[in-house]
């Protein structure tokens, strides 16, 4: 099912939810992450948030909850310890092998002409699915002697990912995300080949289908609250291109390769179906943010530094972030070097090739890569620090705004699919600021 365009354009009421609401977070909270902006909103209104985690592998990659010191190190209370960590890769199938065994002896060199064992895979992937709903089910379990029938209902889902865990995946990934020149790896050869079909399923069951479960799973709760007139609301994090400012104007574009893509639009159309049956569910596509998980992209930062100019263009010239900046660049670098460069990639041949929105996700090709890479180095050699950069300040603003943004929408969704762009993340960093 195709999206059309939706941007979110106006701030949405902010004075709606109160000490009397809940924020359920279904998935693990790590630092620097968006899920993180929704939090920290929740907080302000002192709504009570209840946390969850993805549990941890032992030695016997087996699954288990968190022990007392992985307990006391998150620090989030209540934390409802039941692991929920999605997806196939290590589920055994009828014979007890799993898609990981079948992967181990695949050398790096043997990627494309690696052959698996698909009824063997379809066995884990079922196996997966029936454990995950299982965990799933004890966790609402659990959940359910936190809630307070009083107030409204968030569910915030945070999952994403689900590369295999095989060593042969990563130096692979890395090639396709990172590689220019002579080490320039398409994209679309790697997802016609057998471990790029293997990554597709597994993305879209961790990704997707994760969702899915949780709205389908908490139909109990769901109406329970809503015959009491409580509202229930489902999140979700997508990412479909966005919009950045460039020559003075709000330009659609994306980050390729983005082999996650595809399951960012089953995810859209599992919000559709679920607002067709009058479910309030909603996924947001984020802006492109800086952190330890999409670093592995390679210049997926370029399209962040638009928002500086953004920021000035819808009033927010006030904002600290411009007294960090210069104190990031060097003495003979300028925001305008910034926005030359950065403009310069964005109207370019190439990065307007991998923007093609009917056709979204694009993947990559050498030339847009390797254009990629040296217009990121570029702007990275501006700061005096390749560790200090402004692109972390401008991710803390992306993931704050769109958190805000997210959770006050989530009272009346309107639309199953909506698209944060770099104007309203600076419309709303303007209100706070007046």
């Amino acid at each position: 099912m195709a999206q059309e365009f939706n941007p979110l354009r106006q701030l949405p009421d902010s004075e709606n939810y109160g000490p009397k609401d809940t924020l359920v977070i279904f998935g693990e909270v790590f630092d620097g992450g968006y899920v993180n902006g929704v939090i920290a909103e929740a907080q302000k209104k002192s709504m009570k948030i209840i946390y969850s985690n993805v549990g941890r592998r032992n030695k016997e990659l087996e699954l288990c909850s968190l022990n007392s010191d992985e307990l006391k190190e998150k620090a989030q209370t209540p934390m409802i310890n039941v692991p929920l960590e999605c997806g196939f890769d290590l589920a055994p199938s009828k014979s007890g092998t799993t898609p990981v065994d079948q992967l181990k002896p695949v050398k790096m060199k043997e990627w494309n002409s690696a052959k698996l064992d698909w009824t063997a895979i379809e066995e884990s992937r079922s196996a997966g699915k029936a454990d995950f709903q299982k965990r799933t089910r004890a966790y609402l379990d659990e959940l359910q002697q936190h809630l307070s029938p009083e107030g409204h209902l968030v569910f915030c889902h945070t999952m994403a990912g689900g590369i295999p865990r095989a060593k042969v995946m990563m130096p692979t990934m890395n090639r396709i995300f990172k590689g220019s020149g002579d080490r320039f790896m398409s994209s679309e050869e790697f997802w016609k080949s057998e471990l790029g079909q293997l990554c597709e399923k597994s993305f879209l069951d961790v990704t997707a289908e994760s969702f899915q479960v949780l709205i389908d799973e908490t139909e109990t709760i769901r109406t329970e609250w809503t015959h009491s007139n409580k509202k229930v609301s489902y999140l979700a994090f997508g990412y479909h291109g966005c919009e950045a400012l460039v020559n003075d104007t709000y330009l659609w574009q994306s980050y390729a390769p983005y082999l996650q893509g595809w399951a960012k639009l089953r995810l859209e159309e599992i919000a559709s179906q679920a607002m067709s049956k009058n479910v309030n569910a909603g996924v947001f596509n984020a802006p492109e943010i800086l952190t330890n998980s999409s670093s592995v992209f390679l210049g997926v930062e370029v399209c962040l530094y638009p928002l500086l100019f953004a920021l000035q263009k819808e009033g927010a010239e006030n904002h600290d972030v411009f007294a960090k900046a210069k104190e990031l660049l060097k003495d003979d670098a300028s925001l305008e070097d910034i926005r030359k460069m950065s403009e310069d990639y964005l109207n370019s041949d190439s990065s307007k090739s991998v923007s093609d929105f009917p056709n979204w996700p694009d993947h990559n090709h050498p030339e847009q890569m390797s254009e990629m890479k040296v217009t990121s180095a570029a702007l990275i050699d501006l700061h005096k620090s390749s560790k200090e950069l402004i692109t972390k300040e401008l991710s803390e603003i992306v993931f704050s705004a769109t958190g805000a943004l997210m959770l006050n929408k989530s009272w009346e969704l309107e639309a199953p699919v909506w698209w944060v762009g770099h104007d309203i993340v600076a419309k709303h960093c303007a209100a706070q600021l007046n």
